[in-house]
């Protein structure tokens, strides 16, 4: 049987939260189940989506912290030229790619059209595997 976990928590101070994993995609549910490393399955019932790192309040007591897991992702640096960065902006925002901006670089989602057109377009690139800490995508015009 699963336990109910109905609360998020802003801090938690000398507890040892046990790890919850789950995908970027679960995390833009309210609602949703996994299993903690303890071997419990949780039955996740929020007001809203939760964030890599959020602390959870169960009805048995435990504190679960959420750990979003790793993923396949496009690195691209963030070109020094004004005309390279309007053509990597433009073409990212056609696409309507979820994205994570960091001070160098933007990461994309791994698809293998994206690496092909990159490639076509002449910019740059580095595969890893790592979490990807990207807002839910809406397209609204």
């Amino acid at each position: 049987m699963a336990i109910l976990v109905q609360q998020t928590l802003d801090e938690c101070i000398n507890c040892k939260p046990v790890v919850v994993s789950v995908g970027r995609h679960t995390l833009y549910k309210r609602r949703w189940r996994a299993q903690a490393e303890d071997g419990v399955e949780l039955a996740i019932n929020l007001n809203e989506p939760v964030e890599d790192g959020a602390l959870l309040s169960s009805e048995n007591g435990v504190i679960y912290k959420v750990q979003q897991v790793k993923e396949d992702v496009i690195i691209i640096p963030l070109p020094d030229s004004t005309e390279m960065s309007a053509k990597l902006g433009w073409y990212l925002g056609n696409q309507h790619l979820p994205v994570e901006v960091r001070a160098d670089s933007i990461v994309v989602e791994h698809i293998k059209t994206l690496l092909a057109a990159l490639n076509r377009i002449g910019i740059p690139y580095t595969l890893s595997n790592q979490v990807f800490h990207c807002k839910m995508h809406s397209h609204q015009h």
